[in-house]
Order: C-alpha cells, then sequence, then structure tokens
C-alpha cells in the first residue's frame, strides 16, 4: 500500500473514532508508519486529508448510478430497493458517517457536496406516483422513508453493535412492508 493511501486510510479510522479535532499529524504520523513531513509534503494540511477523505467517498460511492440501474417504477420493488440500497450504504461506509457524527458542524458542511441520494428518490418517486396515482408527496414519503433508515442505522453506531444480524434484517423487512402498505392508502 501507498504512503499516501496509508495515511489516508489511518486518517478516516482515527478520525471516526476519535473525531477530526482530536487527532495531531503527528499521531496521525505514527499510526501510518511515516513521519510528520510526509503527510505535510503530500497533503499539505490536516484539512486536506479530510477533503481527500470526503472526495474519495463521493467517487467510490456511485450510489445515484446504482440507484438509476436498480429502481424500475414498480413502486412496491422500487420501495424495497431503495431501503435495501440506502440501508447498504450507510453499512458500507459506517466510518464516514461515524466521522461526520464527530465533525464540528463548519466541518461537517463539506458533506453536503455529497450525494444527493434523497433527491433523486424524491424525484423518482414524483413519476412512480403519478403513474400510480398515488395522491401524496413524494419528498414526505422519501423523507420518512430515509430518516427512518438512518435512525435505526444510528441506533446501531451509538450501541455500539447491540442488536444481531438477525434483528436488524427483521426491522428492515418490516419498513419494507410498512412503506409498502402505507402508500396504498393513498392510490386513488
Amino acid at each position: 500500500m501507498k504512503t499516501r493511501d496509508k495515511i489516508l486510510e489511518s486518517a478516516q479510522r482515527l478520525f471516526s473514532e476519535e473525531g477530526f479535532e482530536k487527532i495531531s499529524t503527528k499521531r496521525l504520523a505514527a499510526e501510518a508508519g511515516c513521519n510528520e513531513v510526509t503527510i505535510f509534503r503530500l497533503f499539505g494540511t490536516k484539512n486536506s486529508i479530510l477533503e481527500e477523505i470526503i472526495n474519495r467517498f463521493v467517487e467510490e460511492s456511485k450510489i445515484i448510478k446504482i440507484l438509476h440501474e436498480s429502481l424500475t417504477g414498480h413502486l412496491e420493488d422500487d420501495i424495497a430497493k431503495s431501503i435495501l440500497l440506502y440501508q447498504s450504504f450507510l453499512q458500507q461506509h459506517e466510518s464516514i458517517f461515524r466521522l461526520q457524527l464527530k465533525l464540528s458542524d463548519s466541518d461537517n458542511q463539506k458533506f453536503l457536496r455529497t450525494i444527493d441520494f434523497k433527491n433523486y428518490l424524491v424525484d423518482h418517486f414524483i413519476e412512480v406516483f403519478y403513474v400510480n396515482k398515488i395522491n401524496h408527496s413524494a419528498e414526505v414519503f422519501v423523507n420518512n422513508m430515509l430518516s427512518s433508515i438512518m435512525g435505526g442505522f444510528l441506533l446501531r453506531i451509538l450501541t455500539k453493535g447491540r442488536f444481531s444480524n438477525e434483528r436488524e434484517e427483521y426491522f428492515l423487512n418490516e419498513k419494507i412492508n410498512f412503506y409498502q402498505k402505507t402508500i396504498k392508502q393513498f392510490q386513488n
């Protein structure tokens, strides 16, 4: 592994575990197996390291492309796929979300440039609701659905994984069933 990658990997882990502000470049260098001068030569500042972690996150996740390829316009299938993809996305990038939880509000603003998963889904469900004659706000529906998933994900993080995978899977399936049935109430 290249030194640059070791530094980024160590930074992402340390920032997510202890917070961006608490990690010095000296400690980061020790964790990455290099010296502090190398960090400054490769990145310039600690903030630049955070920026690169965020940029890699955006580049690697490609969630909008995956959504575009997965969603078919079938109401119930798209609800299930949206929930499962979002849950998978959160799990795959847990360290980024842990990092985000530990950032100050000003540093957290940098994540606003990341993927606009919600707006993509709102636009998609506006069309799907129209075709299926659903008389309900797609934005409200998507916000509720994603908030519910994020809430469960954050609960797992904050309780340090005290929920079993089976229990998580059960709750995820219950959410899918709930949103599939709930939206049918608004069908004309």
